[in-house]
């Protein structure tokens, strides 16, 4: 193994290692991981799910549905969110996301309108796009050091890229076995565990 490789391996396992033992800086991250796998995975269930009900075009039509409503509302709400504890607005946003989602599997489950989970999909990505904000507000003051911080940016760009990858990959795994509503109630409880780990946090 080269220098350069083995330098930023090391890198790489400082900044884990210095997030590992601040168990607020832990916690944080687990809960963005958490997160950022549910939203994955939720995106490709509902793909699925407008696949099926209108083929490529529904596909299109929902994406913009979700994009549309968080494109307007998000700009907004970030200055509100942005005025309260940061942990407390992440625990509202993932308990949102995780009831939004989870109801949505219900409506799948028992044949209800799909208008309605295109609804709940819409009030998810909503509350999405306020986390990644609010989660970098809060993680300088989990910091004790100029060196956490550091750290804890590169973990949480790992996790990001991490989470980007096992997200749809949990989704095909499921819909391999089991329907896309087994794949929101997957997506709903990281979302509702990601809010239980910002919970204990004590600042």
């Amino acid at each position: 193994m080269n220098q350069p490789v083995r330098n930023r391996l090391n890198v790489a396992a400082s900044a884990f290692a210095s997030n590992a033992v601040n168990r607020n800086l832990r916690r944080a991250q687990l809960s963005f991981f958490g997160a950022w796998t549910a939203e994955w995975a939720f995106t490709v269930a509902l793909g699925i799910v407008a696949f099926r009900d209108g083929g490529a075009t529904a596909v299109g039509l929902v994406a913009l549905l979700r994009m549309v409503p968080s494109a307007v509302v998000a700009p907004l709400a970030a200055p509100l969110a942005d005025r309260g504890r940061r942990e407390r607005v992440l625990v509202v946003v993932s308990t949102v996301r995780g009831i939004a989602t989870g109801a949505a599997g219900i409506v799948v489950a028992r044949d209800g309108p799909l208008s309605i989970v295109y609804v709940l999909a819409a009030l998810s990505t909503i509350a999405a796009t306020l986390y990644r904000p609010a989660h970098s507000a809060l993680l300088p003051s989990l910091c004790r050091t100029g060196h956490e911080l550091a750290s804890a940016n590169v973990v949480r760009g790992f996790l990001d890229s991490v989470a980007t990858l096992v997200g749809p990959l949990l989704a095909a795994v499921l819909l391999k076995f089991t329907d896309v509503e087994v794949v929101f109630a997957v997506a709903s409880a990281a979302s509702l565990a990601a809010a239980a780990l910002l919970l204990r946090l004590r600042l």
